[in-house]
């Protein structure tokens, strides 16, 4: 079976993400699993390495050499990038040289895989003050990925944990916005998304549940008609489009039921709202799915951790999830092809 390409940037170098891909791609097993590009500054890597006190082999090529470049088995593959800013990083703090350098290594790996060179992104954590600092103009990566790409349809942070992944309706916003900013029809993009993205990582007819907003679930429209008026049928429409989805379930009973239906992922109406059961399940094993956007991309779902710079604790386990799922997402889209 042929492999997916992954371009794979190290994030903030400021943080613990040089030390993650070291401790990612020293591993044969990984690398087997794919063709691994690296955009980075080799000498921001080499400093991973140093830090962790390991060593793996890769080849530098040009980007003049990748659209007819073979990779060799089991050796990722180094096109070098120097940050534009003209000040030397700072480490153990967010500042604009680091922001600089993850946009600017980010629009690379976009650029390779809307050129077909790449089948999907995964990033070692960023930091998004420092990505403000460094020219952002929008509240978060997503946003940033969406403008990219030139999509401007519905986009969603997706978290995973093992087999189990979510979604939202709404995110960012102020609780008291919460209300005004659902729909139907978000209900709809929202349930769509899931099962696309599911279906991407490979995973057969996918089965979602949709949790309700209110206190038991409304409880047929005293503690809130949301469920009602929205919800309900939210989940009835995405239903015509074949999907098999269920709910909307109470907040407090949503992991109950999917234990029970064994459902592959699950909708939710705000930020916390089952993503906090979610981080428990494995917050060392977590991973966010840039959901919506037409390039696969994921990272661990935890950030740069300034204060652990230079110590040799990370633990790696959250951005190895993040590359198998990058991994899988990049296989679909080869076999979609």
């Amino acid at each position: 079976m042929q492999k997916p390409t992954v371009a794979m940037v190290l994030g903030d170098p400021a943080g613990v993400g040089p030390e993650l891909v070291a401790k990612l791609l020293v591993q044969n097993e990984q690398r087997q699993k794919a063709n691994v590009l690296l955009i980075a500054d080799p000498d921001e890597l080499h400093k991973g390495m140093d830090i962790a006190q390991i060593n793996f082999k890769y080849e530098q090529i040009t980007e003049e050499q990748l659209p007819d470049y073979s990779f060799k088995d089991g050796i990722p593959a180094l096109i070098t990038h120097k940050g534009s800013h003209p000040l030397p990083f700072e480490y153990g703090k967010a500042t604009a040289q680091s922001g600089v350098y993850i946009l600017e290594t980010l629009k690379r790996a976009v650029d390779f895989a809307q050129a077909g060179y790449v089948q999907s992104i995964c990033f070692a954590p960023l930091n998004k003050q420092a990505m403000h600092k460094g020219g952002l103009q929008y509240r978060d990566e997503l946003h940033w990925f969406a403008d990219q790409t030139n999509y401007h349809g519905f986009v969603c942070e997706l978290n995973v944990v093992d087999n189990i992944w979510a979604g939202r309706v709404t995110s960012h916003i102020p609780f008291k916005d919460i209300v005004p900013n659902l729909s139907v029809q978000g209900i709809v993009d929202g349930v769509r998304l899931l099962h696309k993205a599911l279906s991407q990582a490979g995973v057969q007819n996918p089965k979602i549940a949709v949790q309700a907003l209110n206190p038991h679930g409304g409880e047929g429209g005293v503690f809130g008609d949301e469920e009602i008026t929205i919800i309900a049928p939210g989940i009835e429409k995405a239903r015509e489009y074949g999907i098999d989805v269920y709910g909307p379930f109470p907040g407090d009973t949503t992991m109950r039921e999917v234990e029970r239906l064994k459902i592959d992922g699950v909708l939710s109406m705000y930020h916390d709202q089952f993503s906090t059961a979610l981080k428990l399940l494995g917050f060392e094993r977590g991973v966010t799915v840039q959901g919506g956007i037409p390039i696969p991309i994921t990272t661990a779902n935890h950030g740069t951790a300034f204060d652990l710079y230079g110590k040799n604790v990370a633990i790696p386990t959250a951005f190895e999830a993040a590359f198998n799922i990058a991994v899988r997402m990049g296989t679909g889209v080869l076999s979609s092809k």
